[in-house]
């Protein structure tokens, strides 16, 4: 593919991003979301109104902020696969490298548009009410009554205004926008990508467990943002369950089918160690021919070996001394190789 195709081709993929996230921002401003009833007495609609642990500007933050700047920090300083068998210093691969970076950035905010608008799309279509919506809303039927009033206990109520001189405009449209948690499945997805973004992109030549207690941190961030949805009354159990599961359904969908994250990568078969390489099978033919030809068998070259391996791999001794000689070095690699 030419220069000039591949930065066609970002252009179209920044032009599809945008065009999602702003259709995301219009079905938030311009669509009112379905007006659900409800009964009088209902407990789950009658917890206090409290101010959010993580404010709706402070989620957004981090869903765009920490990982673009995790996946920059891994695309800008990994090393890069060689080209024609020569290596090249990275000053004389930054265009490389930031297109590395540019890729993989787009890829990760387009899933977060995927989430997004598919979470303000279920919001509004279902219309739940919010667990703090009696205390904030203070419902009033059009007779002047209330719930508070014994001959309306128990009746379906889907008729009425909100009595509360206090409640912003803000509050009144997010009264009923609980189903599914909008901070649960930013948070899952954010954390969960760059969760299995670590896996296949940064190295463990380090330390390997280092690698997992990042995953680990950023996974367990992800689901505290979740129970805190619950804790500050501002959703239902349920409502944060489905935005954790949306959020992990679009993490898995976007590193597997749209950053190709694994592709080119090989696993280890079952039986083998990731750190061994299997002798290769010699058909009885090809090994008479090799000791019938003397010369032309001593200079056939051993497999190369798999790029994606990490650590030390030392041939085993299925080779020829001097053949081994030759490989015995060390084989790193500091991230994929795309």
């Amino acid at each position: 593919m030419s220069k000039y195709s591949k930065l066609a081709r970002g252009l179209c993929d920044l032009l599809i991003w945008a065009a999602l996230s702003v259709a995301s921002v219009l079905l938030h401003k311009l669509v009112r979301p379905f007006r659900r009833g409800f009964f009088c007495g209902d407990e789950s609609l009658s917890y206090p109104h409290r101010e959010g642990t993580i404010g709706h500007e402070l989620i957004i933050a981090i869903a765009l902020g920490v990982p673009t700047a995790v996946i920059a920090v891994v695309e800008l300083f990994k090393q890069l696969p060689e080209t024609g068998g020569k290596s090249r210093a990275d000053g004389c691969r930054i265009a490389q490298r930031l297109g590395h970076l540019y890729r993989q950035a787009i890829f990760y905010l387009y899933g977060l548009a995927m989430v997004t608008f598919t979470t303000m799309l279920s919001k509004l279509c279902i219309g739940r009410l919010r667990p703090h919506f009696f205390t904030v809303c203070q419902p009033m039927l059009p007779d002047g009554s209330g719930c508070q009033d014994a001959q309306n206990l128990g009746r379906y109520i889907d008729s009425f205004t909100c009595s509360n001189a206090n409640m912003s405009d803000f509050q009144f449209k997010q009264l009923n926008q609980s189903f599914p948690s909008g901070h649960a499945s930013m948070a899952m997805y954010a954390m969960l990508y760059l969760a299995i973004y670590l896996q296949a992109a940064l190295s463990t030549r380090v330390s390997k467990l280092l690698k997992h207690l990042l995953q680990f941190l950023f996974v367990m961030f992800g689901w505290y943002v979740s129970l805190t949805r619950i804790t500050d009354y501002y959703h239902h159990w349920s409502d944060v369950l489905a935005g954790t599961a949306l959020g992990v359904v679009f993490a898995w969908l976007t590193t597997a089918y749209v950053a190709d994250l694994f592709v080119g990568r090989r696993w280890p078969k079952a039986g083998y160690s990731a750190n061994t390489l299997r002798k290769p099978q010699v058909s009885p033919k090809s090994s008479t021919k090799s000791q019938a030809g003397g010369s032309t068998a001593g200079a056939a070259q051993p497999p190369a070996l798999p790029a994606y391996t990490f650590g030390t791999l030392p041939y085993l001794a299925a080779h020829p001394a001097q053949a081994q000689a030759q490989y015995a070095q060390t084989y790193h690699n500091y991230g994929y190789v795309p």
